[in-house]
């Protein structure tokens, strides 16, 4: 009989998983949508000259679709920029030369990087002295195939060209979900409202709307700090000539996401591939570097993008980061606040209601 419930589930669980799966485009359109919504709106408030109020009492306000193809063709131009300027970091130069050329510089850099990662763990960590178990040896250079190999990584991005379909189709599904996106509101609201008592339908859209305002706050700040981080920290190891400068700099800018742990995480390659390749004056450079980065972002950049963020304690953070960290590893703590700024939502309806 347990057999039976446990069988049961899995297939249960197997099917609901293939559900999600053939779903992904619309959770991809949506997310999409979320995030652009407030950017289309601005350029459609600038370009017709109207304000945001217009939208709530128009099936289908002025300039939408004109707002959209405007803010996407806007994007797509930011991201062509980045792209450039870190293919500008990596070859040291302007790019020169055919496609095939440009891009098997960019594959060479990252199979030196992974090369120069093997070089320091065999001469730097002494595996085979003893100190460590016989099979730990084999058990830490397939972990570093396993992650920085230029075959895995050439494994990745196939793998990320098969599901640019699915992105490609969630993308159309946010353009349609902006253009009507009162539409769509509204069955949300009639969804509600047949489901839900007028007290319990109201205070489901406060919690909603704080809810919005909270993921979008961290959302759109983090972004933005975060390229700022990896680029300020690419070019600053650049100039001081530290080696895979970019790869660094990346790397810090994703870890800057997470609070109080992210920017020692994001210091300690570049002071260990300095140590490595030029010593200890190098690292201490590389370190002092990143420090200095650090304090213009939490003095200067981050107040400005993210302000107040979502107005958690630093002990409320701390421990979202330590329980999510240890559950979730770095996803985890990557995603430790927002997740409390919405529990602490909860917790103060739940206590305003004692």
């Amino acid at each position: 009989m347990d057999n039976f419930f446990l069988d049961f589930f899995a297939a249960a669980w197997k099917i609901f998983s293939l559900i999600l799966t053939s779903m992904t485009p619309l959770f991809i359109g949506l997310i999409f949508a979320y995030i652009m919504n407030p950017a289309v709106e601005w350029v459609r408030m600038h370009l017709t000259h109207s304000s945001s109020y217009e939208s709530l009492y128009m099936k289908s306000p002025r300039g939408r679709v004109a707002s959209i193809i405007i803010t996407y063709l806007g994007l797509l131009l930011i991201i062509f920029s980045i792209i450039y300027i870190f293919i500008v970091l990596i070859l040291g130069a302007l790019p020169h030369g055919s496609l095939s050329d440009i891009a098997e510089s960019i594959k060479g850099y990252f199979t030196s990087s992974y090369e120069s990662v093997l070089s320091f763990f065999e001469e730097y960590i002494p595996f085979n002295s003893g100190a460590f178990p016989s099979d730990m040896d084999s058990l830490f250079s397939g972990w570093l195939r396993n992650w920085f190999s230029p075959e895995d990584l050439m494994s990745t991005i196939g793998n990320l060209l098969t599901g640019s379909v699915r992105f490609f189709i969630g993308i159309v599904a946010s353009v349609y979900l902006l253009k009507d996106k009162e539409f769509f509101l509204s069955l949300w609201q009639s969804l509600l409202s047949r489901m839900l008592k007028q007290k319990n339908h109201g205070m489901i859209n406060e919690i909603l709307s704080e809810i919005n305002d909270v993921l979008y706050t961290f959302i759109k700040g983090a972004l933005i700090d975060s390229l700022i981080v990896a680029l300020l920290s690419s070019v600053v190891l650049s100039l001081i000539k530290v080696k895979f400068s970019v790869v660094i700099g990346l790397l810090g800018g994703v870890l800057n996401i997470i609070p109080y742990f992210g920017p020692f995480f994001g210091m300690l390659p570049a002071f260990i591939v300095a140590l490595a390749t030029k010593g200890l004056s190098q690292a201490l450079l590389a370190a002092a570097a990143l420090f200095l980065v650090q304090q213009v972002d939490s003095n200067y950049i981050y107040p400005k993008v993210v302000g107040s963020s979502i107005g958690l304690h630093p002990l409320f953070v701390l421990l979202s980061v330590s329980v999510l960290g240890y559950f979730a590893g770095i996803p985890g703590m990557l995603a430790a606040v927002p997740a409390a700024g919405v529990l602490q939502i909860f917790i103060k309806r739940w206590a305003y209601s004692l």
